[in-house]
This record gives C-alpha cells, structure tokens and sequence, in this order.
C-alpha cells in the first residue's frame, strides 16, 4: 500500500498542478493586445470601443472575450470571441455557428 501511494501521489499531484497552470502574464497581455487589435481591423466599427472582458484556454488555446461597445458613451456592449493559438501562430474570430466550441 505504501509504495503504491509513493507512485501514485507524484502523478496526481503533477496533474493536479499542470490542470492549474494557464498562460503566463506576457502570454495573456499580448493576448489580448493581438485580439482587440484584429477584431478592431476586422470587425468593429471605426467609432467602437473594444476591450477584453474575460479570458480562458481551451485546445491548447487563449480565448479572449471582447467587448465591443459602439461608442463610448454606449450602455450596452456586444461580447464576441477572439481565439489566439501562440503555438500554432494563429488568431481568429469564430462567427456565431462555431463559438459555442471555444465557450466555457
């Protein structure tokens, strides 16, 4: 019993920790730098005000949730997704069919 628990508890302990670990500050500042910068490019509306609102990684990737506010006076905002895939070099914007893939 106790060499089987001297084996066991390294493992699940290294899972435990690596299930823990996210991306590193650099990694999600640039992140979310990368991100409102391309959804600013790509879809916002010259006068919109993008920020990041909530991050998390799934499949090995940053997701970034943007929220876009049609000026700065807006009340309400519309949130959309920003994948960045550091790895891959990737950074992406699902459309509305395939963000509940990358969703919580």
């Amino acid at each position: 019993m106790k060499s089987m628990l001297s084996v066991l508890l390294p493992v699940v302990c290294s899972f435990v920790l690596s299930g823990c670990s996210g991306p590193s500050k650099e990694d999600l500042a640039a992140a979310k730098e990368e991100c409102k910068g391309f959804y600013k490019r790509e879809r916002a509306k010259y006068s919109a005000i993008v920020e990041p609102v909530d991050h998390w990684t799934k499949d090995g990737a940053i997701v970034i949730e943007l929220a876009d506010k049609a000026s700065e006076y807006a009340t309400s905002y519309t949130a959309h997704l920003c994948i960045y895939d550091k790895e891959k070099g990737t950074i992406s914007l699902p459309g509305a069919l395939y963000q509940g893939r990358w969703m919580k």
